[in-house]
């Protein structure tokens, strides 16, 4: 049996304490700036700094500084504009969220993309309006400058033999990078659409899970399946036994706070998915009832899941007929 280390356990658990001090500290400097209606700006450049300090988009490092600040750029003003009509909408998400994913996911092992594609969910899910809005266009677009401007001098002395331009052209659509791409762009573009003609309540916890579940490899895929919906029933029932049975009002803020923290050290998907709609909920509760919002949360997960999986399985039937059409085609066009 392998000997606990406790001296290891206790720095690591000093180490990340002292950045869930600097999570804090980050937000509430954030919401001082921008206001408390955007502390998902915040959320995103924390998010954004912690990838990109270790993270690399794997081209030309002068473009991917210079591809922060646009994918930061979309981040602030398509997710406004998508709002004007349902068809405006399907056009500008489908082109953003393609956009993103060939600036960022080049190395589908880095899952680079996660930054940029849930900023892009936050700002759709909670919407801001005047002086708000202006503030978080400012706080988005001076923050992607700054994030650029760090990954620009961590990276300034690594060499590329790959620029923006390669990025479009390996795009294939016998690519495993490409299929994914299109999958996901596809997949959520007309989920938001047909969510907005509907007029459902929380897309973006649809999005969320389609995001989550939507991965360039399926074996990835199927083990992710099968814990999302329990994970997100179980987050739910802990928030309903501790919120409404167990921890005084006065207390909940505090607790939010020490979960937080805790979730620091979940690296277990399930864990991870349990602790997310635990959270989710406690801002959700300000818009709809506790049991409301227990029972939106379960429904999109759901729905969200079912909606990657009957992705996948026409995109899978789609490529199985197109891939010997293909062959067949390039045979005949060679003789």
């Amino acid at each position: 049996m392998k000997k606990i280390s406790w001296n290891k356990i206790g720095k690591e658990v000093f180490v990340k304490f002292l950045v869930f001090l600097f999570c804090v500290a980050f937000i509430s400097l954030n919401n001082y700036l921008l206001g408390e209606s955007n502390n998902i700006a915040g959320v995103i450049l924390l998010v954004g700094l912690f990838l990109l300090m270790k993270g690399d988009l794997g081209f030309d490092v002068s473009q991917a500084s210079f591809s922060i600040v646009f994918m930061f750029a979309i981040i602030a003003f398509c997710p406004k504009l998508a709002a004007i009509h349902p068809l405006v909408g399907l056009f500008v998400n489908s082109i953003s969220i393609l956009l993103i994913m060939i600036l960022s996911s080049h190395d589908v092992a880095m899952s680079n993309h996660t930054t940029f594609m849930l900023g892009y969910l936050f700002c759709q899910g909670y919407e801001v309006t005047g002086r708000d809005y202006a503030l978080r266009v400012i706080g988005l677009i001076v923050g992607g400058i700054l994030l650029a401007l760090l990954y620009y001098l961590a990276n300034q002395k690594k060499e590329y033999k790959r620029n923006i331009v390669d990025l479009f052209n390996e795009l294939s659509v016998h690519s495993t990078r490409t299929r994914w791409y299109v999958k996901l762009t596809f997949l959520l573009s007309v989920t938001m659409f047909v969510c907005e003609l509907l007029h459902y309540p929380r897309t973006m916890w649809i999005s969320l899970t389609i995001l989550s579940l939507t991965l360039p490899f399926e074996d990835d895929y199927k083990d992710r399946r099968k814990v999302r919906i329990p994970a997100a029933i179980l987050g739910t029932a802990a928030f309903y036994i501790l919120f409404e049975l167990i921890v005084p009002v006065e207390y909940q803020a505090i607790f939010v706070m020490f979960a937080g923290f805790l979730a620091m050290f979940i690296q277990d998907y399930f864990l991870k998915c349990i602790y997310n709609s635990f959270s989710a909920l406690g801002a959700a509760v300000l818009l709809f009832s506790t049991k409301g919002a227990i029972a939106l949360r379960i429904v999109s997960n759901i729905i969200g899941t079912l909606i990657v999986i009957v992705g996948y399985f026409l995109f899978q039937t789609f490529y199985r007929y197109y891939e010997p059409w293909y062959e067949k085609r390039r045979n005949t066009s060679a003789t």
